[in-house]
């Protein structure tokens, strides 16, 4: 049997078959496209946000729970806000190269990372600009106000206390808010009067204010404690009255703190405000977070802590001890005893220092010096002028100038990408190594002949007998040994007396210009 003859062709079934066709074609292209679709935009949540969101998060329990101060968080953030954009991009890196091996990895969201980063960036900035330039400085900075003080009429009150306390007695103050001021008492006594700011929208509310930061005195066998209830929106200006021979104690929250007259020796903790000691019997110590501290007229020792901007001590019969973070000028006068300066970048030691110092973050200049004079810093522009005694120097990428005076000591500088120039004595006896890098200039004038070893300029040799040793070092500057006079460190004169019912002089400064973004000293 042959095979079935074909259908007849009917135009009919070519049409429905193609299309069947295209129809089936078009359903192929649109699951392969909601396919591509639903794969290419599969995203995956970031873990910078729930990082951000956990650290924020600690960082806020620490500060309610008093660990941390909410001040140094915000002065913090304030200098170093660029770290939370770096962290972030490194987060994001980590998260690139851990994806780009999984075939089966979707992108991960970027808009929220996005949002963090412009956040982080116009945070950063508005803190930075309020910190230093920004017109609510000096309503949150300086006076200590708070957001409080800009809600509400200003309301203001004057409160009279006394108190008996022994005339070597202790007083403790404890103002969170306000400024204090303690000077002696003519009869012996204690007397407070106080001046309360509120803000506040009526004056009943106002008197209500006034109750709530009424300044409390507890006597105690020793003395007596002053303290003043903390109120937001609230301000409490101290002016205290007590003997001259009082123990004074002070802590104070936003406010300057100024004593003036005590015989014995002074503690003040200050947050934020500035700290001023005039014509101290005793010891003075400043604990600072922000704020320039100045004394003036200190029979015992003077230390610093913490963190400060401008410090100026003057006529200190004791010793000084600076010991934090600077970020102003530091200018000493006549201390009669030990020198000792350290923050992270400089350590600095002397025995006793007649003339004056002044050190910012790029220079330090002193004159009339007793060594042995130790400084070890880095970035500065050195230049010390009548240092009798040892001098040991170590800096780099700045100029160092020594002039010593007789007796000359042991001397040793080093100093890296900078000029070093030593002046000494005519007739002094020493022996000396000094040497630079062989493109920069060594000059002396004294009879000593120079030498190239290998990249370096070399001088070498003896000058009268010996004695001290001269060794300096220096490269990529040049280097110059100079003959001085033969003068000798003047004894520091006695101050003069001052007329009857003159106040004591005051250690002047030059007024405060646009500064740029302090740096630490």
């Amino acid at each position: 049997m042959g095979a079935a003859p074909p259908p007849p062709y009917s135009p009919r079934d070519a049409r429905r078959q193609a299309r069947d066709y295209a129809r089936a074609m078009r359903d192929q292209a649109r699951a392969q496209r909601h396919y591509w679709r639903s794969w290419n935009g599969y995203r995956r949540s970031s873990i910078t946000g729930p990082v951000i969101l956990l650290t924020v998060g600690i960082i806020a329990l620490l500060v309610e729970t008093g660990r941390v101060s909410g001040y140094a968080v915000w002065m913090w953030y304030a200098r170093w806000w660029p770290l939370i954009l770096i962290g972030v991009g490194l987060i994001s890196l980590a998260e690139y190269f851990f994806d780009r091996n999984n075939p089966y990895a979707g992108r991960r969201s970027a808009g929220g990372i996005v949002f963090l980063i412009l956040f982080f960036a116009f945070l950063g900035w508005g803190s930075h600009s309020a910190r230093y330039w920004g017109p609510f400085s000096e309503q949150f900075g300086e006076n200590g106000d708070d957001f409080f003080s800009m809600l509400g009429e200003e309301h203001d009150n004057d409160v009279q206390l006394d108190q008996a306390i022994p005339a070597a007695g202790t007083v403790n103050i404890d103002n969170p808010r306000g400024d204090v001021t303690v000077t002696t008492s003519t009869d012996g006594q204690m007397h407070v009067r106080a001046h309360q700011v509120v803000h506040t929208s009526s004056d009943d509310n106002a008197r209500k204010f006034f109750d709530q930061v009424k300044p409390k005195i507890e006597p105690s066998s020793s003395g007596a404690v002053i303290s003043v209830p903390s109120k937001n929106g609230a301000r409490v200006d101290l002016i205290i009255e007590i003997p001259e021979k009082s123990f004074a104690t002070i802590n104070a929250g936003h406010g300057d703190v100024t004593v003036e007259g005590l015989k014995n020796n002074v503690d003040v903790t200050n947050h934020h405000g500035d700290v001023k000691f005039d014509n101290i019997g005793g010891d003075v110590h400043a604990r600072m977070d922000h704020g320039d501290v100045s004394a003036h007229q200190v029979d015992g020792h003077a230390f610093v802590d913490g963190h400060a901007d401008d410090v100026t001590l003057s006529e200190v019969k004791g010793q000084v001890v600076l010991d934090g973070e600077f970020f102003g000028d530091t200018h000493l006068e006549q201390v009669g005893s030990n020198v000792h300066f350290h923050t992270s970048r400089t350590d600095l030691d002397m025995p006793r220092m007649s003339g004056d110092l002044t050190m910012d973050s790029s220079d330090l200049t002193a004159s009339q010096i007793q060594g042995p004079v130790r400084i070890v810093t880095r970035s500065k522009n050195i230049d010390l002028t009548q240092v009798a005694g040892d001098v040991h120097i170590d800096n780099s990428d700045g100029d160092v100038s020594v002039a010593s005076l007789a007796p000359l000591g042991n001397v040793q500088i080093s100093n890296r990408s900078g000029s070093l120039a030593l002046t000494v004595p005519e007739s002094a006896n020493f022996a000396i190594t000094a040497s630079t890098t062989e493109d920069d200039d060594l000059e002396t004038d004294f009879p000593l002949q120079t030498s190239n070893s290998g990249d370096r300029r070399t001088l070498q040799g003896t000058v009268g007998h010996g004695g001290v040793k001269l060794e300096l070092t220096t490269s990529h500057g040049n280097l110059e040994l100079k003959k001085g006079s033969n003068a000798v460190l003047p004894s520091a004169p006695p101050a003069p007396p001052l007329p009857p019912g003159s106040p004591a002089p005051k250690h002047l400064k030059a007024p405060k210009g646009a500064a740029p973004q302090p740096t630490a000293q």
